[in-house]
């Protein structure tokens, strides 16, 4: 038994204040240190949450959309004009002037079962037909077309229209 002032510590009291002292170490630690982690883990978890159901939205829309497109009867090879002429007929309805197209060699795309034909084009149109064609060439039922690129200028004998340098890449079925 030790004897400090007035307060006598007997084995006892000393197992007491070490259990408390190693208590009060403990809760220390955990404020100082594992409450601000929780806290942290808490906002990257309902961070993760959200990510994941953007996800899930995602791959439905990607499922979807590979049913929509597996849908599709693409044309082969050999019915390369059929392709163009969709296109085409899908241009004027769409208010667009084909001045030229040019179809290039067919050509297999690597890590795909498809064959592609890349295509380049000049059209006339206004701005707003433009968009309105570029918008729906998803609507196309027997042609998958990507559009590679396009380069927009305006038509110097008419201010409201706009001549385009239009490349595509139309898809091939491999039969």
């Amino acid at each position: 038994m030790i004897k400090i002032g007035n307060i006598e510590i007997t084995p006892e009291k000393k197992i007491i204040a070490i259990i408390t002292a190693v208590l009060v170490l403990a809760i220390t630690i955990y404020v100082i240190f594992f409450a601000p982690l929780f806290v942290k883990l808490k906002i990257k978890f309902s961070e993760y949450m959200a990510i994941e159901h953007e996800v899930r939205q995602y791959r439905s829309i990607i499922e979807s959309a590979g049913k929509v497109y597996s849908e599709r009867t693409l044309q082969s090879e050999e019915d390369v004009s059929r392709s163009i002429d969709e296109l085409a007929k899908h241009g004027k309805v769409k208010d667009v002037k084909f001045i030229s197209i040019n179809p290039e060699k067919v050509v297999r795309k690597e890590d795909t079962q498809y064959k592609v034909l890349p295509v380049e084009m000049e059209l006339e149109s206004t701005y707003a037909g433009l968009g309105v064609f570029l918008g729906s060439l998803d609507d196309l039922e027997k042609t998958l077309v990507k559009v590679k690129s396009f380069n927009i200028s305006h038509d110097k004998n008419d201010p409201t229209k706009f001549i385009t340098d239009l490349e595509v890449e139309v898809y091939l079925s491999e039969k």
